[in-house]
């Protein structure tokens, strides 16, 4: 059976990394297959892994489908619906989901519901707003709403080891995206009602305690409690959540399975309780039956409080099936229960293998599952219960901990590229805290938050002094260990599988393989990763990411490392340098960068500064503008990039082109022109600079002609790039890091036919995500487009 079932699972995630869908007319070619099985049992195996492909050909079918048609792209629409999740709040806008009731044009035409997205996700930006009441209010969940909206199809950034919001806002079922336009008849219809739906009444629970938390609580670890009670991150500062993923504890932060796992135990010791008691007067009363049920009902209500995410549903599945198995006298095996719920998860979340939580979910409960288990379990009887002795749990946790330090490495390299070398130690201090104690506290204040506020109070305080106290631990720890707490990984498939196989060595059974084996090849992997260099590295390597309306660029020669600009900032918990650049650098296997520069200080080009700087060891950083915001708390000396004098690594010549600056120049023209000299190639990034400061280098004959590769200054703006400029440099390519259908319209059509005319292979990070332009010894540049390479059925 559990062959199977990992079988059928293997189909689902294969198609979620198709380039394309093969037409839904393949799923006719399951009947014959179906057939086979029947009469001959060797095509089972087969038919099973085809019925997975099918499911996810079918469930991609419905996903492309349910996205938002092209031609209303860009439109004004007006639209009915109810406000579903948990809306996200910050000081520059209000993001929230809508389950739409009706759509219709500007004009009132109505649009067909089965030819409309089901949910849409809305920004309500009030800063923009024209009204006097600028502050919009924040929706509740199950109210209904009549707004005014401009939408797009989802649509998310494309860069290696980059996050896909576009598959994860198709998991949430969202089908467009867009703002809310400035409108007065933008208002609420209906209060919540119970009769929206369980899981409308669920989420204005949730949000109910949630508020409840932010207006009684004002810890600094206010936003832990909230993603702990409820599963709601969007509280947790930045700061905390690289905290607690330098230590290893990021998985406490939301409510995972292992807080699931333990309400079920206290589920199932109250149900015994209260059977013991109705057997004093009635003894053929079921006490474990209770139990069983008890426990389930527990692990439903906290797997609820979660918004039903990956971990807890993964955990209620394999709960459930394990109950219902004693509640039928029936003996399972616990692979059977955990490849059911595998195959459940990606039955209700096709795209599931996208969520980093998935792989880490089930991987360590495999890891248990492959060092603890491989026995039936057996029908449980009372005396069963009483077999659990303190230091026997004490050793478990202990051996678990060490199971998944050890089983984690691969994956943690893979997914995060960093390994947290202090997470065993954290995590025994952490779990056991958040478990038992942090929890309960939260659970029972928010019951008693109307019967008895002051035990209500006095316990949520209770919680949150525990959660200040584990932060100065934690902060402790990682202050001990230095740049060793956390560092950064970065694996070749060759060395995954050799440092896999060892630590799978180390997991088996004493007696079946030497122990040393496994040592010797953690050792050898480790050896080869950081001593052995890489081969056949380029000579010359510039990556220009997809962070849409802004610039962030990584020069690599050999093992030096430039850095042009972080992005921008999107939110003050999200920003291009933290959340892009960095993993990019991290994927690389770089955790120093020897220079950054950042050309000016809008807020496109060093929005992702302070959070970059926060992550990643920086040598030297070079400044085209003074007036550049850095965080006073980090100890670096900033200099000027217009006085740099011109510097060589390997082959490869760097050069900052000066031009004069005055105190009435603007912040696009303090830009950062960098010049890059490799062999007979010659790559210019400007920046903002305007035609201006472009016919000033030309006419002091700064900038070469016959560019090799140009950054398209200002994003490709009429501003620059004018048909001076375009004619006497003639870019051979010419690239825009530009936003995807950006309010500012970069590139300019103007601009472009410039460089068309002109023969130039023009490039936008709007259309093909992250650039990569690779240089060896005597040749051209490869380029690479990201959203070439690592393409998916969903891309447009």
């Amino acid at each position: 059976m559990s062959v199977h079932f990992l079988l059928f699972s293997m189909g689902v995630i294969a198609v979620s990394f198709f380039s394309q869908l093969p037409p839904a007319i393949f799923l006719l070619v399951l009947a014959p297959l179906l057939f086979l099985s029947q009469c001959y049992q060797r095509f089972l195996p087969f038919t099973t892994f085809m019925l997975g492909i099918g499911w996810g050909i079918y469930s991609g079918h419905t996903i492309i489908d349910s996205q938002l048609d092209d031609e209303l792209v860009g439109k004004d629409l007006q639209i009915l619906g109810v406000i579903t999740d948990l809306p996200e709040h910050t000081d520059a806008r209000l993001r929230f989901n809508v389950s739409i009731r009706a759509a219709m044009t500007a004009d009132g035409k109505p649009l067909e519901l089965s030819e409309f997205p089901a949910k849409v996700q809305l920004s309500w930006y009030p800063a923009y707003s024209k009204t006097k009441n600028a502050a919009p209010p924040i929706p509740g969940v199950g109210q209904i709403w009549q707004l005014h909206v401009r939408l797009k199809r989802p649509r998310g950034f494309a860069n290696p080891a980059g996050f896909d919001y576009q598959a994860w806002l198709l998991r949430q079922s969202v089908g467009a995206t867009g703002y809310v336009l400035d409108r007065p008849d933008n208002i609420q219809q209906q209060e919540f009602s119970i009769s929206r739906g369980w899981r409308e009444w669920i989420d204005h629970q949730r949000q109910l305690l949630q508020q409840w938390i932010v207006k009684e609580n004002n810890s600094t670890e206010r936003g832990i409690l909230i993603a702990l009670l409820i599963g709601d991150s969007s509280y947790v500062e930045k700061a905390q959540w690289d905290r607690m993923q330098q230590t290893g504890t990021s998985h406490l932060i939301a409510i995972s399975g292992l807080h699931v796992g333990f309400l079920a135990l206290f589920g199932f010791y109250l149900g015994l309780g209260i059977g013991k008691c109705v057997q004093l007067f009635w003894r053929a009363c079921p006490a474990l039956i209770i139990a069983w049920l008890t426990a389930i009902a527990c692990a439903s209500f906290y797997s609820a409080l979660a918004g039903f995410n990956i971990p807890t549903v993964r955990t209620l599945i394999m709960l459930g099936l394990f109950y219902l198995a004693c509640l039928l006298q029936r003996s399972i095996r616990m692979g059977d229960i955990f490849c059911c719920a595998l195959v459940i998860v990606l039955i209700i979340d096709p795209l599931a293998a996208y969520d980093m939580g998935f792989w880490l979910s089930f991987g360590a409960v495999a890891l248990l599952l492959f060092y603890f288990s491989g026995r039936r379990v057996h029908k449980p009887v009372a005396d069963d219960w009483q077999r659990f002795s303190i230091s026997s749990m004490l050793s478990g946790f202990v051996r678990s901990q060490w199971v998944m330090f050890i089983g984690l490495l691969v994956p943690l390299s893979i997914l995060v590229h960093s390994v947290s070398l202090v997470a065993p130690i954290a995590n025994a201090i952490a779990i056991p805290l958040i478990t038992f104690f942090v929890v309960p506290l939260l659970l029972m204040s928010a019951a008693f938050q109307n019967l008895i506020p002051v035990a209500s109070d006095f316990l949520l305080n209770a919680a949150a002094v525990a959660l200040e106290l584990l932060k100065i631990i934690l902060e402790k720890s990682l202050a001990l260990a230095g740049d060793y707490a956390s560092p950064i990984v970065s694996v070749t498939p060759g060395l995954a599988i050799l440092i896999g196989c060892s630590c799978l060595i180390l997991l088996m059974p004493n007696g079946l393989l030497p122990k040393v084996l496994g040592w010797g090849g953690i050792f050898l992997g480790v050896t080869l990763a950081y001593a052995v260099p890489t081969p056949n590295i380029p000579a010359l390597k510039l990556t220009v990411l997809d962070v849409g309306q802004g610039t962030a660029a990584v020069v690599q020669v050999n093992n030096k490392t430039l850095v042009y600009d972080t992005g921008p900032q999107f939110t003050p918990s999200f920003d291009a340098g933290g959340a892009i650049l960095a993993p990019y650098l991290f994927s690389q296997g770089i955790s120093r960068v020897d220079t950054l520069v950042v050309s000016h200080q809008d807020s496109d080009h060093a929005g992702g500064l302070n959070s970059f700087l926060e992550k990643v060891n920086i040598h030297k950083l070079l400044l085209g503008d003074k007036a550049t915001s850095i965080d006073p708390s980090y100890i670096i000396q900033p200099e000027s990039c217009h006085e740099q004098t011109p510097w060589v690594w390997d082959d490869v010549s760097f050069e900052f082109l000066s031009f004069p600056i005055s105190g009435y120049t603007s912040n696009n023209n303090k830009s950062c022109v960098l010049l890059i000299h490799y062999g007979d190639q010659t790559i210019l990034l400007p920046g903002d600079i305007e035609t201006r400061v472009e016919n000033w280098l030309l006419n002091e004959n700064k900038i070469p002609a016959n560019l090799s590769v140009l950054l398209a200054a200002h994003h490709g703006s009429r501003t620059s790039s004018s048909a001076r400029f375009v004619n006497l440099t003639k870019p051979g390519v010419v690239i825009y890091s530009a936003g995807y259908r950006s309010q500012h319209g970069h590139p300019h059509p103007l601009v472009r036919k410039r460089f068309q005319n002109i023969g130039s292979r023009e490039l936008t990070t709007a259309e093909s995500g992250a650039l990569v332009l690779v240089w060896y010894p005597n040749s051209a540049p490869l380029i690479y487009e990201s959203r070439k390479i690592q393409r998916r059925y969903w891309f447009d």
